[in-house]
């Protein structure tokens, strides 16, 4: 009977490393993938609303803007009130944007590690209720695609992908001057991961609930704009269990409290083009999970542009670095256009 008894107990101890890795490195990939996706998410939507509701376009403000003329070459006006907004107009009341995001993110601790690439697009339409008040709606779908290395004690190289992901996210701002705006963001996401080991595959379902609340302040000092954002944001995950191979894989819940700070600085060109650099500060107040070295923080550097074609049309393209975290690293572009009635 005692040789059973540590027969047994043998089992369990070997068998206990396999199952605390396997749940380490799912535990940490969800964490990420949560943290990474709607941070962006979020932050794409409230950052570019906050100056859309304060001011409106800046596409009035300069003095020449690049226009395409009837045969398709373009021109410049040199009135700013011929194609934007005089002193005392109104903003446009109805806009229509579309975003496009690329994001690399990658974990290095051992039992976690994994390689991934997110992609994402969006659609929003908004409307200006009162002068004051912006409100819209946004749409997207999101695909994953990441790669483990070592989880589950070494024996799972296999994949996490996404076979879909539905985002719904309402968003609001009110303007209580041109220069301070307070926004508003609710999202609603809806998914289907398929999870591999290298030798099975099973599917799992996963829901998101996002809310996020900022408040923007900026001051324009000849061409150049200086502005800062302090926000909060949480994100509830609910994860269903699912059998893999024959055993039954309990996913643990994920939700994340995060408040952030951004400082930006943008100079205003004549011809319309604005780029910019930003500072980004992101601190996890509440986590389901705890990070690779307790590291709770990090910073993401940000390089962009916008070019105002006329009073109208807006492009956009942004770049980011994010720096600080223990293991963990990302990178992203994103492409953005707005057109207003």
């Amino acid at each position: 009977m005692n040789r059973l008894i540590m027969l047994i107990a043998a089992i369990v101890l070997f068998a206990a490393p396999a199952a605390f890795a396997e749940t380490n490195g799912q535990e940490q990939a969800a964490s990420d993938i949560v943290r990474t996706s709607s941070t962006q998410a979020v932050m794409a939507v409230t950052s570019r609303i906050a100056s859309i509701a304060g001011a409106g376009s800046k596409g009035g403000q300069v003095n020449q803007v690049a226009k395409l003329d009837a045969n398709g070459n373009f021109k410049f006006n040199t009135n700013a009130k011929e194609i934007g907004l005089a002193s005392g107009d109104v903003a446009a009341n109805l806009g229509i944007w579309g975003m496009g995001t690329y994001i690399n993110f990658q974990n290095t601790a051992s039992g976690s590690r994994y390689d991934a690439n997110y992609y994402s697009a969006f659609a929003g339409i908004d409307w200006r209720a009162t002068p004051d008040l912006l409100i819209g709606v946004a749409g997207g779908y999101g695909s994953l695609d990441l790669d483990k290395e070592g989880w589950n004690n070494g024996t799972d190289n296999g994949s996490l992908k996404t076979d879909y992901e539905w985002t719904i996210m309402p968003y609001a701002a009110y303007k209580f001057t041109d220069s301070t705006v307070l926004d508003a963001a609710f999202g609603y996401t809806d998914s289907r991961y398929k999870d591999s080991d290298g030798t099975d595959t099973s599917h799992y379902d996963a829901t998101r609930l996002l809310s996020s609340i900022g408040l923007s302040q900026s001051y324009n000092i000849d061409a150049w704009t200086l502005s800062g954002r302090v926000g909060y944001m949480y994100v509830n995950g609910d994860l269903s269990t699912y059998s893999r191979g024959g055993t039954e894989i309990d996913n643990p819940d994920s939700y994340l409290g995060q408040v952030s700070a951004e400082a930006k600085a943008s100079y205003l060109y004549d011809f319309g083009l604005e780029p910019y650099a930003a500072l980004r500060y992101l601190y996890d107040v509440q986590t389901s999970t705890i990070p690779v070295g307790s590291d709770y923080d990090e910073f993401e550097g940000i390089l962009g542009t916008n070019w105002y074609l006329d009073d109208a049309m807006t492009l956009g393209l942004e770049g980011g670095a994010s720096m600080g975290r223990t293991d963990y690293e990302a990178y992203r572009g994103q492409l953005f256009i707005r057109y207003e009635f």
